[in-house]
């Protein structure tokens, strides 16, 4: 049980290590969001490697090998068109100064490579734990049917932002429609939601209550370090983002939202 933790932790280091060295080069920190999807599945296939495949952990490779590659897809795209690097890490930058190059190893990739392996918890827990009952009981499959759930709502978030920065002469920056109207982060919300289903399944399939400590640390990342980021940087940059942040809840959409015309 020891190595294959050890193995993985050693590889996400590795990586990210060497995404700090293409940053340094490229003086863009934001190629570490390029890795954050992959470096899930390299955790389960190196797992996999190590110890083999059960029901349980193929089943949840498969659902995070195809979560990444649409993330990674859309990140990579999307850095394309905007020829910049991402608001958050420019940020982080300015604050640093100079020294940015090598304090951002620490700051933001060799912490990204930790956060990484411990929101795998689930993926840890189906190849070293023991299986526990039916190999598909209904709470796994409520566990994937929420992870099905979860990148739908990540997807279409995305979708519907590209499409809208498409129009930006059309528009103030500001995007407030679609599931944009109902939460301010439906990106975040749909990553939560699918995590929290492979949390759940994880769970059904050992029993261990571990397998839902990578979810729940998630959750707490994204609520108080990326979420914060990313409304400080949109409240400087877009003039309505106070006012539509006062109507719009952050995550979860009140239910009167969900029947309400749409419109600012």
């Amino acid at each position: 049980m020891f190595y294959p933790l050890a193995a993985t932790l050693l590889v996400s280091l590795l990586a990210f290590t060497a995404i700090w060295l293409i940053h340094v080069r490229q003086a863009d920190a934001g190629v570490v969001d390029f890795y954050w999807g992959p470096g899930f599945a390299v955790i389960a296939l190196v797992h996999g490697w190590m110890s083999g495949f059960n029901p349980a952990a193929a089943a949840l490779t498969l659902a995070v090998v195809i979560w990444s590659l649409r993330l990674s897809g859309y990140l990579i795209a999307r850095h394309r068109k905007s020829g910049w690097e991402d608001a958050r890490y420019a940020a982080m930058r300015a604050a640093a100064g100079p020294s940015f190059w090598w304090k951002s190893l620490f700051s933001v990739f060799l912490l990204q490579g930790l956060l990484q392996w411990l929101v795998a918890a689930p993926l840890h827990v189906v190849f070293t734990g023991s299986l526990v009952g039916e190999a598909v009981s209904p709470l796994f499959i409520f566990g994937m049917v929420l992870f099905a759930a979860g990148l739908t709502v990540e997807s279409v978030a995305d979708l519907q932002l590209a499409r809208f920065k498409e129009n930006t002469a059309s528009n103030d920056g500001l995007m407030t429609s679609g599931l944009w109207r109902l939460v301010r982060h439906p990106n975040y919300s749909g990553e939560m939601i699918l995590w929290a289903g492979i949390g759940i399944a994880a769970f059904a399939a050992t029993h261990s209550v571990y397998a839902l400590a990578g979810p729940v640390l998630l959750i707490v990342a994204m609520t108080f370090v990326s979420m914060p980021l990313t409304e400080d940087h949109l409240r400087k940059s877009r003039p309505h983002y106070e006012s539509y942040a006062a109507r719009t809840p952050m995550v979860i959409p009140r239910l009167g939202t969900l029947f309400a015309s749409k419109g600012r």
